[in-house]
């Protein structure tokens, strides 16, 4: 099949030439045959999509997300709650999720990355259990039946420390064995996954990468194990990672070492480990990260949500520490829109800078473009995608700019796009060539009926967490 984007107001491909004024893409299958300038060629029988007074775009790439949690969402009595709050309240809810509430809260973090210009996730999902576990096929499977592409950070909770897992033992009793698989286990299952489901080849429509949701530093023996796995599969490794004074002192009184030292005995420090947030990171990590390759997933709204240190963005990208951008999950964001992180994430971090030596501390559009597109694919290890060139994955989004909402601002289109825009919505979304959004609307799924079942299984959820709950 043919798809022709024709009349483009301008197309930005994050490649050379970076802009092109007035144009069209020519898609030939799965993959992008041609872009050019002015009138696209006829071609009989194409899929003709008018891009008149749009900007078209490669598709963005999240790299940070947990699907599970779009059925925890806007939780009451914790939108106020600091992180540790935040997370012993959560966890009992967690506990409770069933398969069938797994395929809702993907499809519906699916269909809102898809509407949002999102053509690739990466998925943190640390509830897939171990061996027996047959979640991961689960979540698969929705994900395909949406769309969209997608890195599977298969993950576990190995441990949950401190004062939050005090607290669960208190309040869950033996129900925290749901959530902490035993660590034989979860190797066991990763290595089975990986095999199974881990696609090395261009244009790979699901690739795995393993790594606990914290990094253990009680555990260095599991640290280092995913880390052999990823070492020997070629799948990327990613966990969280701030790390904050407590996690720093964890780390020197169990491991006489810092968390840094930590990371590089387990195999981590190099160029298939990206981490998430590092809100609170030293010199040291930053120049170690920029020299070693280690990826940095940046969740702007996160940090807002719970109140986190504002990261050192300028720094990291200073001293060549990759940067991109994750939505993360629903519940520590209660939103799932790509667009507004990239939006948000442009201009966050000035808040931090604000004395700035040189304007070039600070972000640009474009910068941010090419950190949620080009940069994000090279994180996550990919040349076939991030990019719009021909003979490159056909993985595309086209956001419309004639609303008021960008009515003076389009003198720099992409600037307008990010700096004025608020629309969340794409216009169109190709995925491998596939159009998966058209005129605003999912073409794979009724969007609507996904929104219904999500908010009976956060329900229900809901429910069963309560009738669970000790005292």
């Amino acid at each position: 099949m043919i798809v022709v984007l024709e009349n483009a107001r301008c197309i930005y491909t994050c490649d050379t030439p970076g802009l092109i004024e007035g144009g069209y893409v020519i898609i030939d299958g799965a993959r992008i045959r041609e872009i050019g300038h002015g009138d696209a060629p006829h071609i009989e029988g194409a899929d003709k999509i008018d891009c008149t007074g749009c900007i078209v775009l490669p598709g963005f790439i999240n790299v940070h997300h947990h699907f599970f949690q779009s059925v925890t969402r806007a939780v009451p009595g914790l939108h106020r709650a600091d992180s540790a709050a935040w997370l012993s309240a959560h966890y009992p809810l967690w506990a409770e999720i069933e398969p069938d509430d797994l395929t809702a809260a993907v499809r519906n973090s699916s269909a809102e990355l898809l509407l949002s210009g999102a053509t690739t996730s990466a998925d943190h999902s640390f509830v897939l259990g171990g061996v027996g576990a047959e979640l991961a096929p689960i979540e698969i499977a929705a994900v395909r039946e949406m769309g969209l592409r997608l890195h599977l950070a298969r993950s576990c909770l190995p441990v949950i420390e401190g004062a939050v897992g005090a607290h669960l033992q208190r309040t869950m009793g033996e129900r925290i064995n749901r959530l902490i698989a035993p660590e034989d286990e979860v190797i066991e299952q990763c290595r089975a996954d990986v095999e199974r489901w881990h696609d090395a080849s261009p244009g790979a429509m699901v690739r795995l990468a393993l790594g606990p949701s914290n990094v253990a530093y009680t555990k260095p023996a599991l640290m280092k194990q995913f880390g052999d796995i990823a070492a020997e599969t070629g799948c990327g490794l990613h966990a969280h990672y701030h790390p904050r004074e407590a996690e720093r002192a964890l780390c020197r009184q169990t491991q006489g070492c810092e968390p840094i030292e930590f990371l590089d005995r387990a195999g981590w420090l190099g160029p298939q480990t990206w981490l998430a947030h590092c809100t609170e990171l030293d010199d040291t990590e930053i120049a170690t990260f920029g020299a070693r390759g280690v990826g940095v997933a940046h969740c702007p709204r996160t940090v807002l949500r719970l109140g986190y240190q504002i990261p050192r963005i300028a720094a990291m990208r200073a001293a060549g520490v990759r940067v991109s951008f994750g939505v993360d999950g629903a519940a520590s964001n209660d939103g799932g829109s790509f667009i507004n992180e990239l939006r948000l994430g442009l201009l966050l971090h000035r808040a931090r800078e604000r004395n700035p030596v040189s304007e070039d501390v600070w972000l640009t559009p474009h910068d941010a473009l090419l950190m949620a597109t080009r940069d994000a694919a090279a994180m996550l290890g990919r040349d076939d995608i991030g990019r719009l060139k021909p003979g490159l994955c056909a993985d595309i989004t086209v956001f419309d700019l004639s609303g008021a909402e960008f009515g003076g601002a389009l003198n720099d289109p992409l600037g307008g796009f990010l700096m004025a825009g608020v629309g969340a919505r794409a216009n169109t979304t190709i995925i491998n060539g596939r159009v998966v959004v058209r005129n605003g609307q999912i073409t794979t799924a009724n969007e609507l009926k996904i929104a219904e079942a999500t908010s009976r299984a956060s329900a229900a959820l809901a429910e069963r967490a309560k009738a669970a709950a000790i005292g």
